[in-house]
């Protein structure tokens, strides 16, 4: 196994999920109900319960991807140009920031799987890629990279404060729109493969 391949996922599954944009608003909404609900729920304990959404999500659609794509009889040129419109759109929402939050029921552990682990984190981009990377990719490597981007998501979750702290909301938002234009970029690599393999046939 090439090690360079399941990084290279990695990163691009972790640009897509992007857990710095979603940081200061779940920050805001984790303060809001502290103060006005009776029921505590700390922060580590919220992060886990969304850590675990996204580790089931990654896995399920590392498994399911080229099998998913061969039931619906999808070519993987066709798959390329949706998933990369999509990223391209995902990409340019991103940079105005998350509305789906204000959705939020009362229980913000109910939340924690939707909408913050789906569609926040885990949303159409990052299905749509992990289905077709796995065109390109054994789904072990799939697997791997999931893995090493969801690691790496927890990290940024865990220590959202702190990153608060030290970037300032305003930084944690610049940090994540960066990243979007990472998204954006990869949905335009996919949409020009796509086009480039229907011009081969």
């Amino acid at each position: 196994m090439e090690l360079y391949q399941t990084v290279i996922i990695a990163i691009k599954l972790f640009a897509i999920m992007d857990p710095f944009s979603i940081i200061p608003y779940l920050l805001a909404i984790f303060e809001e109900y502290s103060q006005s609900s009776d029921t505590k729920v700390s922060w580590n304990y919220l992060i886990n319960k969304v850590e675990l959404a996204v580790v089931i999500l990654l896995v399920f659609f590392s498994l399911i991807g080229k099998a998913f794509l061969d039931f619906l009889g999808l070519t993987p040129a066709s798959l390329e140009i949706g998933g990369g419109i999509i990223l391209v759109y995902l990409g340019i929402d991103t940079m105005g920031g998350f509305q789906q939050l204000k959705f939020l029921g009362r229980s913000i552990v109910e939340a924690a799987v939707t909408p913050i682990a789906t569609p926040l984190i885990v949303g159409p981009g990052t299905m749509a890629a992990l289905v077709t990377l796995s065109v390109s990719f054994p789904v072990y490597y799939l697997l791997i990279g999931s893995l090493i981007a969801a690691g790496i998501t927890y990290v940024v979750l865990r220590f959202g404060p702190l990153l608060v702290k030290i970037l300032g909301r305003t930084g944690t938002v610049a940090a994540g729109r960066f990243t979007a234009i990472i998204i954006a970029a990869f949905g335009v690599q996919l949409i020009l493969q796509g086009i480039s393999q229907i011009n081969l046939v």
